[in-house]
């Protein structure tokens, strides 16, 4: 059965059955739907880009971070962002 997210109705009794065709409609949802051979075969095909470029952000942090601190994390993100795009 698949998930209905009308169910159950207001002041309606118990019952297990419908409950488990909910958590059954659910699971198939959040059910991968590729394989381990699909990733493989995305990452062969140039779907996965490397990021081996980019170096770590060894720098100490105070706490609170400065705002000179966030933006260096900011800037961080984005250029992975842009390697991984690239």
């Amino acid at each position: 059965m698949p998930f209905d997210t009308n169910f159950p109705p207001d002041h309606q009794p118990l019952n297990a059955a419908p409950f488990r065709d909910q958590f059954n409609g659910l699971n198939d949802l959040i059910t991968p739907k590729v394989s381990m051979q699909d990733v493989l075969d995305a990452i062969a095909a140039g779907a996965a880009r490397s990021l081996d470029s980019v170096q770590p952000l060894n720098i100490p942090f105070h706490d609170p971070p400065t705002r000179a601190e966030v933006q260096l994390v900011a800037d961080k993100i984005n250029e992975i962002l842009s390697t991984a795009h690239s």
